[in-house]
């Protein structure tokens, strides 16, 4: 599945890493949400307040266990 189809932006003019790109800078301004626009719809997808950069950093052999 791709983040397009994830995040309803199917009909967006846009590439996943352009998608991945503005939330990338969303969560590193700490902005709360992101809104992407097209003439016929918007669509609103709110970040969460953990960042998921280094979030399970130090757990990656606790699974493997």
């Amino acid at each position: 599945m791709s983040i397009r189809r994830l995040l309803g932006l199917e009909g967006f003019p846009l590439h996943d890493e352009e998608i991945m790109a503005r939330l990338r800078e969303a969560y590193q301004s700490n902005r709360e949400e992101i809104i992407f626009s097209s003439p016929q719809r918007r669509v609103r997808v709110k970040l969460s307040k953990v960042s998921p950069l280094g979030m399970m950093r130090g757990y990656e052999d606790y699974y493997a266990k």
